[in-house]
């Protein structure tokens, strides 16, 4: 029979204790994919001039995509968004593209290159960035109709992706 000697056990339980302890006292809030969360609210000026309010969507299924004019997957998933966004333009789905980690003069020149005419802005500050744990891009948000967010996709998006998760949501 393994008897351990007491220095290993006593490793063996501090160490859990330890870890344990750590879990619990971490004040970090659950990050957004883990679980759904009411969507952390934003304020974006548009590039054509216009801003946009998340909490004035209420009563709409929103799709947000975040993107940068550097990244060759955002290239490949923008027209399908475009494509997407003129598929349910007539029910309570509203697009937004969002800019991060970029110029606005790129951006602007992203979004006329691959003709993206869902409202767009620059989030100049990496706040939204930051309030939404986006750690790359191109990354896709869905938020229900009382504002929780309902999925989120890390990578291109495809068509098929997008009608099944707005479906649920309509």
């Amino acid at each position: 029979m393994l008897n351990p000697d007491r220095h290993s056990v006593f490793f063996i339980f501090f160490t859990v204790g330890c870890l344990l302890l750590l879990q619990g006292c971490s004040e970090d809030k659950p990050t957004l994919p883990n679980e759904i969360e009411v969507a952390p609210d934003f304020t974006l000026e548009l590039f054509d001039g216009g801003t946009f309010q998340l909490s004035d969507m209420k009563g709409k299924v929103v799709v947000i995509n975040f993107f940068a004019s550097w990244c060759v997957s955002c290239g490949e998933e923008t027209p399908t968004i475009e494509k997407m966004s003129q598929t349910y333009a007539k029910k309570d789905v509203v697009f937004l593209a969002v800019a991060v980690d970029d110029t606005e003069r790129k951006a602007k020149e992203f979004i006329k290159k691959f003709g993206l005419t869902i409202p767009a802005g620059l989030d100049r500050a990496g706040e939204i960035k930051e309030a939404y744990g986006l750690y790359g891009m191109p990354t896709t948000f869905f938020i229900d109709k009382q504002g929780m967010v309902s999925y989120f996709h890390a990578g291109v998006v495809t068509e098929k992706l997008l009608a099944h998760e707005i479906e649920k949501l309509l």
